[in-house]
């Protein structure tokens, strides 16, 4: 079977059009749609629904796709077992990076993971975790980074990097914030129903973190009024730190600069820090070693930062 051939039907499917495909395969429209017209002629079925502004699998497409992954997959896994018994490592890495921690964690191990494999070709990926996941399932990422609770774990495998607490911030000058500390390692427990008439900057729908603090929510009794949603747990420290609002916030951004004080919940919810690869992928040398730099990113956070893992 034409590996090849599979490749760009997979890129067809991915792309929904196969004038990007083209272009990402870099073979030319015309060529790409006689690869597919012969081998629909083959089948006897057509593999997609054309319309000019997507291109959708049918059942049978759907079918061949499927086995087309999974055998595209069989031979990146060999592949890079070939690479690893050839001590050759001038091949792709890609590697999925949520937004803001998930690039500072890259460039710190970065220049140790280059000079243990320079010819090694790494493609960061910036994405959320939900597109990560299916990325990772489909082969199309490596690891990839990622934050979320237990019960977002998908049949992925996730190599647990660490935990963090979830906390609530306050701006200082808040008539609330009395008994606040602005160590949240020593943040005193408060009830969350206290905050129900202030004003809330949320995570957006698409965190991960989103479900966990509309939980809390829930459990409090309550539902927030919204200054506004973002995907960006420095801007909710912002906004706190402004006296604004107040936030749900991972610990790792429970900065100490005297304008936002914490308190811990009594659930004390947490989420996990996990590298997610693929089940039963092989993990080749270049993965394990970027694998064990994460894991020591990650163990010296623990011991510098105010974002450990807190004891219950």
């Amino acid at each position: 079977m034409d590996l090849h051939l599979l490749e760009n039907i997979v890129c067809i499917a991915d792309e929904k059009s196969i004038t990007r495909a083209a272009e990402k395969r870099f073979v030319t429209q015309s060529a790409l749609n006689q690869q597919l017209q012969k081998l629909e002629e083959e089948l006897g079925t057509p593999l997609f629904i054309r319309t000019r502004s997507n291109w959708l699998p049918t059942p049978a497409g759907e079918a061949y796709l499927t086995a087309a992954r999974q055998m595209l997959t069989l031979k990146k896994d060999t592949y890079v077992q070939i690479a690893d018994y050839a001590e050759r490592s001038s091949r792709h890495l890609a590697v999925g990076l949520i937004p803001e921690r998930g690039v500072d964690m890259f460039t710190a191990i970065y220049p140790a993971f280059h000079a243990a494999f320079p010819q090694m070709q790494v493609e960061p990926v910036e994405c959320r975790v939900t597109a990560m996941q299916r990325m990772i399932t489909a082969g199309q990422l490596d690891l990839g980074l990622a934050t979320l609770t237990e019960d977002q774990r998908d049949g992925n495998v996730y190599h647990l990097m660490g935990e963090e607490e979830i906390v609530l911030a306050v701006p200082a000058g808040h008539t609330l914030a009395e008994g606040g500390s602005a160590d949240c390692k020593a943040a005193p427990e408060t009830d969350l129903s206290r905050f129900s008439q202030e004003p809330f900057v949320r995570i957006y729908q698409q965190s991960t973190l989103y479900a966990l603090t509309e939980r809390l929510f829930s459990q409090a009794g309550f539902t927030p009024r919204v200054l506004f949603s973002t995907a960006s747990n420095l801007s909710k420290y912002r906004i706190v730190s402004l006296g604004l609002g107040c936030a749900l916030l991972p610990a790792v951004y429970a900065l100490r600069d005297g304008s936002v004080v914490y308190f811990r919940l009594p659930s004390r919810p947490r989420w996990q820090i996990t590298l997610c690869s693929r089940r039963d992928g092989y993990l080749g040398k270049a993965e394990r070693t970027y694998l064990a730099l994460c894991r020591e990113y990650w163990k010296n956070k623990e011991k510098n930062a105010a974002f450990a893992a807190f004891d219950a």
